[in-house]
């Protein structure tokens, strides 16, 4: 069957150093860029999740049940009942969809911060990610921002206060640079993810450097459009809820909290070279174990600084 890709690229706002000033404030700073063509799907991004080398053996991880109790939070263009851009349907099916989603009894809860065309401003970020803070019941949550921009402070510490509470993963961006030097990626507190495809090479489009904490499927992902029919896309903003949803998972796997599953996600991981990931640490790659390893679990993060 016929299923179409396309890319999914934040492209970031450049405003040199006007950082602080209110016009360049009040600027939509997020876009969404897509190319579309022809693709033959084959869900190979769930099917590398589950072992810990880039051989694809043809399954994917049970996922029964996994995700209950768990809400995953996603910041973007769609809110609960609408979703005029399409980005936000498909982060969303990476979670919970019954075909594509990682965990599909985990709870979705989307917030619109992003308009049709994929854009928005850090105050329309700032504020969702404060209606999180004053909503979330942090033991059982996690938030998902596939979204990025140019380097605020404000972003980074609004992101890096919420995940003293829960899970915060982001997406690295897609500007083939340093995450470092975009919002919320560098945010420390923050789990940042790269992306890379299906020959185990760092997506040519991924951020890297410092900043990215993980690295998962990003390149030809399989998911859910608006419309309900299957489509693939590439981006960091696609490998981001992959992580978010087996958070959810191991949650629901170990019985723990969402910042203990967080932890376990990076002590589970593999080790193996993403080639071109140019890792200055150890390269972490997602792995989603069906059984734990509790020689590798820990309950505090020790991913952060």
């Amino acid at each position: 069957m016929k299923t179409v890709v396309f890319i999914l690229s934040f492209v970031l706002a450049f405003f040199g150093t006007a950082e602080n000033a209110s016009a360049a404030k009040k600027k939509k700073m997020y876009r969404v860029r897509t190319s579309w063509s022809e693709y033959f799907g084959n869900n190979w991004a769930q099917d590398r999740i589950n072992q810990p080398f880039n051989i694809l053996d043809g399954s994917t991880p049970a996922n029964a049940n996994m995700g209950a109790g768990v809400t995953i939070y996603v910041i973007d263009t769609g809110s609960q009942s609408a979703d005029c851009n399409g980005h936000a349907t498909f982060v969303s099916s990476l979670i919970n969809d019954q075909e594509f989603g990682i965990s599909p009894e985990a709870n979705v809860v989307r917030i619109k911060a992003l308009d049709c065309n994929g854009e928005g401003t850090v105050q329309e970020v700032i504020a969702a990610i404060t209606w999180v803070k004053e909503n979330a019941d942090y033991d059982n949550s996690i938030l998902n921002m596939s979204l990025g921009g140019p380097l605020n402070s404000s972003l980074n510490n609004a992101t890096n206060e919420l995940a003293e509470l829960m899970p915060v993963v982001v997406a690295a961006g897609n500007d083939g640079g340093l995450a470092c030097k975009t919002s919320p990626a560098s945010a420390e507190n923050a789990i940042t993810v790269g992306s890379f495809n299906a020959a185990g090479l760092r997506s040519l489009f991924s951020n890297w450097g410092t900043c990215v904490d993980i690295w998962a499927p990003g390149s030809n992902v399989d998911g859910r459009w608006k419309d309900g029919e299957a489509r693939q896309a590439s981006g960091t903003s696609a490998a981001s809820p992959l992580v978010a949803a087996s958070i959810a998972y191991i949650a629901s796997r170990d019985g723990k909290t969402t910042l203990q599953a967080a932890q376990t996600i990076f002590n589970e991981s593999s080790n193996m070279p993403i080639i071109d990931g140019r890792c200055t640490k150890r390269c972490n790659v997602l792995w989603l174990r069906q059984t734990p390893d509790w020689w590798l679990r820990t309950d505090s993060p020790s991913w952060r600084p």
